[in-house]
């Protein structure tokens, strides 16, 4: 049976590609940190109760420099081979402007969002060519897209790192086995604008998607092979528009309208 590590797996997105993969037979190293350690074990044996599967629950902040690196020694130490890499784990800080960040926040972020995916990746992907088989989905956003973006500098530009890279490397894969596709979501019901603090998020409500369309967006794109997965006609609408609009001022005062002032709580 092949396995499948998750990171960023307690809830939303991350705890929806765990049941994918589950339900696919599919065996599942699942990672949060250890602030949600019971939700993950609790999910761990909901897995191999519902699906049959083996899940392996290791918890660990990703947003620790070195983290990744102690992931991938800890799954080595279990002789778990990794089919599939989903770099599922991340965070933003919206609604502050950037010279209104905690410095430590905002190393933290970049850590996690830009850092620790480039290191899973660069860890795993030689692995894969070696074998001649492998995916890698990436979680980018669409705020990648969309430059300048208002209120959210940091976790933009950290995206716009991921969609980057995963293009590039989806090119130096070809013809390897191996395949490297990114699932760019616009606003999705999850916790992720609990995490950064938002204070108020009825302007979202009419655009946002669920977890579950989004991840099986994502999930399906990957196991086709396709670079880029964008799920919804307003996201799609959006990273085109921004592409050709003559205002850069416009650009990130209508990527920022929906977001009241907040800030990042750890």
């Amino acid at each position: 049976m092949k396995t499948a590590l998750i990171t960023g797996a307690s809830s939303g997105l991350g705890e929806v590609f765990a049941n994918l993969f589950a339900k696919d037979g599919i065996n599942v190293v699942i990672n949060a940190s250890p602030r949600s350690e019971k939700k993950l074990q609790d999910l761990a044996k909901t897995l191999e109760k519902n699906y049959g599967i083996n899940a392996t629950a290791i918890t660990l902040d990703l947003s620790d420099s070195g983290a990744a690196r102690k992931l991938y020694e800890e799954i080595k130490s279990k002789k778990i081979q990794i089919d599939y890499l989903v770099n599922n784990a991340g965070y933003g800080i919206v609604g502050l402007k950037l010279q209104d960040y905690d410095p430590e926040i905002f190393q933290r972020m970049l850590q996690l969002n830009v850092m620790t995916v480039s290191e899973l990746t660069m860890l795993y992907v030689p692995e894969m060519v070696q074998r001649k088989s492998g995916r890698i989905l990436n979680i980018s956003s669409i705020a990648g897209y969309v430059v300048p973006h208002g209120l959210e500098a940091g976790y933009a530009a950290s995206k716009a790192y991921i969609v980057s890279l995963s293009e590039a490397l989806a090119q130096d894969l070809t013809g390897t086995g191996v395949t490297c596709t990114h699932l760019a979501p616009g606003p999705t019901r999850t916790a992720f604008f609990t995490t950064a603090g938002l204070e108020n998020q009825s302007r979202l409500n009419s655009i946002f998607m669920t977890a579950d369309v989004v991840a099986k967006a994502g999930y399906d794109a990957m196991n086709k092979g396709k670079a880029t997965v964008m799920p919804g006609f307003t996201n799609k609408a959006m990273a085109f528009i921004t592409k050709f609009s003559p205002s850069k001022k416009l650009i990130a005062k209508t990527s920022g309208f929906y977001v009241d002032r907040g800030k990042y709580k750890k």
